[in-house]
């Protein structure tokens, strides 16, 4: 920078410098920011995409249902999210009431009265999968409460998923 010696202000040229220095910056500044601000409106614009996808899920819950396992009477709760295939009709829309019905006649009927609930829980959700083929997802959590021989609180939360169906090339 250029100083004349005089009063110990900035000369013309020094003082025009800076100014196109900071102009240049500003512009600097504001390229960068419409870059950024160009960036922000592409993500809005695929967020609104993705806020299009329809995902549809429904809860229900299973309250004090009393079954005998593991040797001893115990009391549950269980909690049933389901999430349904995009964009179905009315008519598929299963009726919540019979899957907990087919959730309480297994669980009172349960083969195996000694297996872990996370064994309980994954049969659970293999049957609501398996017979009802508009739910692509579901999360069962079953709570026990404390009983005779086991005097804690037990939750197993268990989620799964339909897997996409491949279609098998014959080998020629």
């Amino acid at each position: 920078m250029v100083y004349t010696l005089a009063g110990g202000e900035r000369s013309l040229k020094t003082k025009n410098l800076i100014t196109l220095s900071c102009l240049t910056l500003l512009v600097v500044f504001l390229w960068a920011h419409s870059l950024e601000a160009t960036s922000a409106l592409a993500q809005v614009s695929v967020s609104r995409n993705q806020a299009n996808a329809l995902t549809e899920e429904f809860s229900f819950v299973i309250k004090d249902l009393g079954i005998h396992h593991q040797g001893e009477d115990n009391n549950l709760n269980l909690t049933i999210l389901l999430r349904y295939k995009p964009n179905i009709s009315k008519a598929q829309y299963p009726d919540f009431r019979w899957i907990a019905k087919d959730i309480e006649t297994l669980l009172k009927n349960y083969p195996k009265g000694d297996d872990y609930w996370e064994l309980v829980n994954k049969r659970l959700t293999s049957l609501v999968l398996e017979k009802y083929p508009s739910v692509t997802k579901v999360t069962i959590t079953i709570d026990v409460s404390p009983s005779a021989g086991v005097p804690y609180f037990r939750s197993s939360k268990v989620t799964r998923e339909r897997t996409a169906m491949r279609k098998v090339q014959k080998r020629p």
